[in-house]
């Protein structure tokens, strides 16, 4: 018989969870000793998925209102992070993840449980009262649910503008085809899966795996020529960021 989670004894974290736990409060404590927005120094999923954690992990960690999280959409140029709300169990490659009020809390209690004490730290059901007081003297923009994001890049809805169909290797604008692949193109797939997977924002970051034996910047740029070449009806165009490190696209008129 399944037992409700508030019926349910304190959940034992296993050293990774408690690892990602140990590196969101050192991003919380920068944040806190700049005095900025926790958000600036909000924790990339990569570096979490570098550190063990599974997607289960995570969705574990937002169920228990442990953490938050938001799809960065910060362009070149700008003064400061910007991030854009998901689903709220929904990740991307550009998700990041700060620590809720409750989570700065439990994570504390983690970091004081001495290993001699015989057990395995364990999770509270709540925060201490003094949690609010204590985070009230700086300017972060810590909630428990929800969080008011930053104005995000101009972003066209795909099921009505642009659409990649991995499965047929075709690239759709306004449902005219732009571009049909007979033969396989790993790196341009690649981007548009890319773009595909995170809503066709402004910008993405060079998804496109490094290799030993090429020059990123140089692979970059042939890609993003290639995407604009050989166009059944040209009606979107990509360059670069001048970093070669990103990727943005623009819809052109239609001749």
């Amino acid at each position: 018989m399944l037992t409700r989670p508030d019926d349910a004894a304190p959940r034992e974290l296993s050293a990774k969870l408690k690892h990602a736990m140990s590196t969101l409060l050192e991003a919380f404590d920068y944040a806190i000793d700049t005095g900025d927005d926790c958000w600036e120094f909000a924790v990339q999923i990569r570096e979490l998925q570098a550190a063990g954690l599974n997607e289960s992990d995570l969705r574990w960690l937002v169920r228990k209102g442990l953490v938050l999280h938001a799809r960065e959409v910060t362009l070149v140029g700008d003064n400061g992070r910007k991030f854009q709300p998901v689903g709220n169990l929904t990740f991307v490659r550009r998700t990041c993840f700060v620590l809720s009020a409750i989570g700065v809390e439990q994570a504390r209690r983690l970091e004081s449980d001495s290993p001699s004490a015989g057990k395995s730290p364990q999770l509270s059901p709540a925060p201490s009262p003094d949690l609010s007081n204590r985070l009230s003297i700086f300017p972060l923009a810590i909630e428990q649910a929800t969080f008011k994001p930053t104005a995000a890049p101009r972003r066209i809805p795909t099921a009505t503008c642009i659409h990649w169909d991995a499965e047929n290797r075709k690239l759709d604008v306004r449902g005219i085809v732009v571009k049909r692949f007979k033969w396989q193109a790993p790196n341009q797939e690649i981007v548009l899966s890319a773009f595909q997977e995170e809503g066709w924002p402004e910008r993405i970051d060079d998804p496109l795996p490094p290799q030993p034996d090429q020059d990123s910047k140089r692979r970059l740029s042939d890609t993003i020529k290639c995407l604009n070449r050989k166009q059944i009806n040209s009606l979107i165009h990509f360059h670069g960021d001048g970093t070669g490190e990103g990727i943005f696209w623009e819809l052109l008129e239609p001749r």
